[in-house]
């Protein structure tokens, strides 16, 4: 009875240890992963997003919000954030493009402050 017990509690331990590690090996061979990028408005518009050439809708005056980019191949790049608004004194609205500092990795994450006043 004893030499049973420690059979299954043997077992029980081996099979954890290769769910766990079966686990943490299956992220590994995956082809994309997440990054971040937080953009707040300062400015005094209400603006328009493009994230990496993908509309990603408005963000009102004072506000922040975070963005998850799909990274393909798991290889870093700089984040292109197109940021654009309805000047009160033109027709067509006005743009400004921002590029991350620095590459974004896996996990990641940049910020991007966007300010436009008169």
């Amino acid at each position: 009875m004893k030499n049973t017990l420690k059979l299954f509690s043997a077992i029980a331990v081996i099979s954890v240890l290769y769910i766990g590690f079966s686990a943490a090996n299956a992220d590994a061979g995956k082809a994309n992963c997440d990054a971040y990028i937080y953009v707040s408005n300062n400015s005094l518009f209400e603006i328009n997003l493009t994230i990496d050439g993908f509309p990603s809708g408005n963000l009102l005056v004072g506000k922040s919000k975070t963005y998850t980019i799909n990274l393909a191949n798991d290889q870093g790049k700089r984040i292109k954030v197109k940021a654009e608004y309805q000047d009160p004194d033109y027709i067509d609205p006005k743009a400004i493009t921002y590029v991350t500092k620095q590459k974004v990795e896996c996990g990641g994450s940049d910020s991007v402050f966007v300010a436009f006043s008169k």
